[in-house]
Parts: C-alpha cells; structure tokens; sequence
C-alpha cells in the first residue's frame, strides 16, 4: 500500500504499519512502545515507518482499555520563603522532566507547604483515579502519605527514607555522610567549635544528619555542645538570628542543611561580628554551585537536584512496568567542593 492511498482511509493503525512492512501487530506494537524481544533495526524501521504514515497514538483509547491515566503527580514542598527564594523543587522538577521525556507519561506539580504533608490532596487524586504514580519528598518516619500509598499498592517513590523503607522505593542522599563530611572539612581547616544549623527533627534525614555531625566531632575528639545545634525552618530569617545567637555563644564555624539557612547564617554572623565574620567557616549540602559565585569560603557537599529528580523518576517509572521495589532503591553520596572565595 503506498502512503497516497491512505489519505482517505481513515486514521493510520498498528494494523496499517504492520501491513506496510510485513509484520505482525505484535512486532509493531512492541517496538513503538520500548523494543522489548525486537532488534535495534526493526524498531528503527517501525518508528520510521509509523512516523511516515503519520501515525498518532490514540492515548484515550488505551487509557479506556487500561485504566492508566499517563499522568504522574509531584507533590513537592516549598518554602514560605519569598525574600531570596528556594530552587530546590525547580531543580528537583527539571530532573523529573527530563527522565519522563519522550514517555508516555505527563508530569504535574502539586505543590504542598512544608507545615503540610498533602495526604487528603493525594486521597483526592487517587479518589478520582487521576494519577498512575506518585513523586513525594520530606518525608517523616512513620509517613502517613506512605502508609497510604503502600497500602493502596499505588506505584510512588520517595525522595527520603522511612521506617518501611524496606516497603517502598525512594532515593535518597546519604545525609549522614553528608553532615560528616561537611563537618570533618571545617575540622580540617582548623574549626572546633562547630555549630550546626538543621531542619526540624520531624524529618528522617535530619537525625541521619545528626547522627554525621556528632561522628565528625567524634573522630576529632571534640567534645559535643548541644546548645551549638538549632532546629529550624528553612527560612533565611530565621536562620540569621539562630546564627547570631549561635557567634554569640563563641561559634567558629557554621554546618548549613541548604542554601537558604547557609545565606542567612552568613548575614546573621557579619551583624553579629563584624570585620571578624571573614575568619567565620561554612559548610552546606547543596544541589547548586552557589559556593562559587558568593565570595564566601565555603564547604559544598554537592549532589545535582536536577540528577536527584531524575533518579526520582526513573525509579518511580520502574515501579510502575513492576520491578521489585529494593531494585528500585538508591542512596547517593556528596560530593565535596571546596571554594576559596574568590568568584569564578
């Protein structure tokens, strides 16, 4: 059949490809959707082929046939935070975007205030079965949303760990080598009497947190300060006024969980010691290259929020074609970068 005699045919099938080239239905549909038993060659023909004809998935009908609904949900926190903003879920979202590109499937964003968790939203996306999976982050340790989720058999990942953790997939930074790492490297440049500005302890990762700076401090053989440790939101604010109570108390340098709290830790310091701010150490864990542009010393345990979302992603599209969920679990290190300060 040549392509001028389908222009009157009616639209273009997996039958009508199948045809053209002398396959079954099965080989085609095979190959449009992943390739799965069929060679490099002929999923390059069938595509060729499919695209010639002018083929065009008819997404409602298999959304009839299966059920499926071709959308994944983001619930994803945010800050309240509106003076220097937060770009963690931006980056977290452009990695989710670029794993999902070129599937099937489409990504929405729903965002949720960190006093929130978002579990009557995720009740009422699964109610109106508008959703095949879920993308969640901050996650507690006894999560009512996972508890949910798990108890649905819906297809999520979590960007965090919690006590089922055997139950379900996520990644995850190793955040107790994160706050080691960033504290031994304060150490190592001399520092001793370290403070660490963190999140609330309501989140799993902060006690992992925890649990890294109190082992820096260990190895070192210093002396561990409670009254050195705040918990706070991550507000720039209120994170300036914990670290000018914190250079009050004699603090040298400053552990940051993310940017916002490093930035208003650095402004609090300044106020709080003036010209002697500059002798001040700081450490983060940060998705962003920040440290090289602030004219700041500082110590970045680094891991991409853009390659976060896409690990994030890939997992949770994993879960969905099956796989076992502790394949579909990663950790990831940080990586140290060291910035002396001087803008690039």
């Amino acid at each position: 059949m040549a392509p001028s005699d389908l222009s009157d045919s009616g639209p273009v099938t997996l039958k009508t490809i199948a045809e053209e080239i002398g396959v079954s239905v099965t080989t085609v549909a095979r190959a449009l959707k992943g390739g799965e038993r069929i060679s490099d060659d002929m999923v390059a023909k069938v595509k060729e082929t499919a695209n010639r004809l002018g083929y065009v998935r008819n997404l409602d009908g298999m959304k009839l046939r299966t059920g499926q609904t071709l959308v994944i949900m983001a619930f994803l926190s945010f800050s309240n935070e509106e003076e220097i903003g937060d770009s963690g879920s931006i980056g977290l979202l452009n990695g989710i975007h670029r794993r999902f590109a070129g599937s099937e499937y489409a990504v929405r964003a729903m965002p949720v205030a960190m006093e929130e968790n978002g579990l009557e939203k995720i009740k009422e996306v699964m109610k109106g079965r508008n959703a095949d999976g879920f993308i969640l982050d901050h996650t507690v340790p006894d999560d009512s949303r996972v508890n949910f989720l798990i108890d649905e058999n819906v297809p999520f990942v979590t960007f965090g760990q919690t006590l089922r953790g055997q139950d379900h997939a996520y990644f995850d930074l190793d955040n107790e080598f994160a706050a080691y790492q960033g504290t031994k490297s304060l150490i190592d440049q001399g520092y001793r009497k370290i403070a660490l500005l963190d999140a609330d302890r309501r989140y799993f990762f902060v006690g992992k947190r925890l649990d890294g700076y109190r082992r820096a401090l260990a190895d070192a053989g210093i002396a561990l300060d409670p009254a050195l440790i705040r918990h706070i939101d991550f507000d720039a604010a209120k994170a300036r006024d914990a670290a000018m109570e914190l250079a009050e108390l004699g603090a040298e340098a400053f552990v940051c969980v993310n940017e916002l709290v490093f930035l208003g830790a650095r402004a609090g310091v300044r106020r709080t010691l003036g010209a002697r701010a500059e002798q001040a150490g700081f450490s983060l864990r940060s998705g962003t290259n920040l440290g090289a542009y602030i004219g700041t010393p500082l110590n970045n345990s680094y891991f991409s929020r853009q390659e976060a979302g896409w690990n994030l992603a890939d997992l949770l599209l994993k879960r969905i074609a099956g796989d076992p969920v502790p394949d579909c679990q990663r950790i990831c290190k940080t990586e140290l970068r060291i910035h002396d300060g001087l803008t690039q």
